[in-house]
């Protein structure tokens, strides 16, 4: 039987040919060695790789966190990056991964419901932090006083990014029904940290991990307050076919871990038992906004 590409597969129909021939007998024998190995030393099974999608916001950390699995447990780790949004689509029509790493807990419950992931594996791994960044700012941001006078800002597209959701929710209860700054949107955060930094606008909300990860100075950013937008949930689920796996199972577990949620802070995130009083879109007067814009 002949594989993908001409490859011939062991086990098939003996090719013709002394050529053919000894490739097909040097396949077996390889094939025949790997399934001793793994059988002398269960460790040595070699694994695919987990394929996990991340939020372009939490891709860095991710990234690290990966690297660390990777060399405790011998298992590679694929990654796709991409706005939460338009990577739930891609999973919804059959981009097979084991994890989605989100930014939001919405479309990981979605999936949930849609029977494509496991319910007993959702959780949130942590909270994010918004803040708005200017390039160039040498004073301490005040950002009700800044927005009032900017005309133009960089955001996330709400649809599409949770950081965007937030970031339109925060700038709304700003300005209370007046007229505020022009919206440039952004596919997700990382996209918008990219026009910001590149001076396509002068000024843009995006993740706090993003001015950490880039040492950005701390006196061009505010830290945009936790009650004045809806929280920042982030939360991971396993799909069905990350369910399967033990391996996908164990990095879950990695991730919510004590030892990583103690180091969320210093990466611009919240550990979900975090002391900071995250509240709900409902529960922040707008009045107190529309006062100060």
């Amino acid at each position: 039987m002949t594989g993908v590409a001409g490859r011939v597969v062991p086990g098939g129909t003996k090719p013709r040919g002394t050529t053919a021939w000894l490739q097909w007998l040097g396949s077996v024998s390889l094939l025949v060695g790997w399934v001793a190995v793994a059988a002398a030393n269960p460790a040595a099974t070699v694994h695919r790789p987990l394929v996990v999608a991340v939020a372009s916001n939490f891709a860095l950390s991710a990234k690290r966190l990966g690297t660390e699995f990777s060399a405790d447990r011998g298992v590679a780790v694929e990654w796709i990056v991409g706005s939460t949004g338009l990577l739930y689509s891609q999973i919804v029509r059959g981009l097979p991964v084991d994890l989605l790493l989100a930014a939001d807990v919405a479309r990981p419950r979605r999936l949930v419901e849609q029977g494509i992931a496991s319910e007993s594996s959702l959780s949130v791994y942590a909270l994010g932090r918004l803040a708005l960044w200017v390039p160039g700012a040498e004073e301490t941001l005040e950002p009700v006083a800044y927005l009032k006078s900017v005309s133009m800002l960089a955001l996330a597209n709400p649809r599409l990014a949770p950081y965007g959701l937030a970031a339109e929710a925060y700038l709304s209860r700003l300005e209370g029904g007046r007229d505020g700054p022009k919206r440039v949107l952004g596919q997700n955060v990382a996209t918008v940290f990219a026009q910001v930094a590149a001076g396509a606008a002068p000024a843009g909300l995006v993740a706090l991990s993003q001015l950490l990860e880039s040492n950005v100075p701390a006196s061009q950013y505010a830290v945009v307050s936790d009650d004045s937008h809806p929280a920042i949930e982030q939360a991971l689920v396993l799909t069905q076919q990350g369910a399967a796996q033990a391996s996908a199972r164990q990095f879950r577990d990695f991730l919510l871990s004590s030892d990583v949620a103690q180091r969320l802070e210093a990466w611009g995130y919240v550990a979900p038992d975090g002391s900071i009083g995250v509240l709900g879109p409902t529960e922040t007067n707008p009045a107190q906004f529309a006062r100060a814009w």
